[in-house]
């Protein structure tokens, strides 16, 4: 057992322990404190981070747009298996219009390097089979984007709105001819609107004038040059104030350039070729230049 005097070493030393104890704290309270933070007020919540779409494998298949009616169509995907944008081309809307469905078809051939290319060449079937702007009991599907009502190329309108949602598509571009060129216009309206483009509300402000300048580099100047359809309209505007009173209504409406109020990210383009005294093979060259050019412009040719 320690003795007596042993014990008393040891609680003199525990002692000596304890005020050296009590002196680091009196130092340390003389030192400025930092306020204790409230239990939210140190969990930073972390910022989430957004989860990337998987990329489609590479490959190419064919879809069959309102399957089962009398107006089923062809869509062509070509995925390319490498992150990028998607972009959806319509031709044949109007019936009359071959240089768009045409060129249409030949796009559906086309292999992007990055992202996705789908094509809808004849979106309205019967109509170019007959040649037709459209047919009486079908409706004009570039009137009808958001309709509700049963009119078969209301229902084509709200499935490309679906499927630009299923396949997240960026830019949808359209296909069109007019009759004749904005440029020789002998009076307004649009049977004159031919060599213009245009886009409506989307992420992608000012695309139609990146595509324009593409395409006029090739195209080149005179009769074929192509003019932004905004221009085209302002210039309208102030030559003729009382016949365009609602200018955004051009810019969307029931129209393919009001696609992108139903779809996140959408940015739709309208193009319009001349047909006057221009054969349809011109036509379908100029039509490839400007989908062409706007691939060209993200990268996916």
């Amino acid at each position: 057992m320690p003795s007596r005097r042993g014990f008393l070493r040891l609680t003199a030393g525990a002692a000596a322990l304890a005020l050296l104890g009590c002196g680091s704290g009196a130092s340390a309270a003389s030192k400025p404190m930092t306020p204790a933070l409230s239990a939210a007020a140190q969990t930073v919540p972390a910022t989430p981070v957004p989860t990337p779409r998987p990329v489609p494998k590479a490959g190419r298949f064919e879809w069959t747009m309102q399957s089962g009616t009398p107006w089923e169509t062809p869509l062509v995907v070509t995925h390319s298996g490498v992150r990028g944008p998607s972009v959806l081309v319509l031709g044949g809307v109007h019936g009359n219009e071959p240089g768009g469905w045409l060129a249409a078809e030949q796009v559906a051939d086309w292999q992007p390097a990055i992202g996705s290319l789908l094509v809808v060449p004849r979106a309205n079937i019967l109509s170019t089979r007959a040649l037709e702007r459209t047919l009486p009991h079908l409706g004009d599907l570039n009137r009808l984007y958001g309709s509700t009502t049963d009119m078969p190329m209301a229902k084509m309108a709200s499935e490309i709105i679906g499927l630009s949602t299923q396949f997240h598509v960026d830019f949808l571009l359209d296909m069109h001819e007019s009759w004749g060129f904005y440029a020789e216009r002998a009076q307004n309206g649009t049977a004159f609107l031919g060599q213009t483009i245009s886009s409506g509300q989307g992420p992608a402000v000012g695309i139609e004038q990146v595509v324009r300048d593409r395409a006029n580099q090739t195209v080149g100047g005179g009769r074929d040059r192509l003019l932004s359809r905004d221009e085209v309209l302002m210039l309208r505007a102030t030559q003729s104030p009382n016949s365009y009173q609602n200018f955004n209504t051009w810019r969307g409406g029931t129209s393919s350039l009001s696609a992108g109020q139903y779809v996140a990210g959408l940015t739709p383009i309208l193009v319009e070729m001349g047909q006057m005294d221009q054969p349809v093979s011109r036509r379908v060259e100029l039509h490839l230049t400007v989908a062409r050019a706007l691939l060209d412009s993200q990268s996916m040719l």
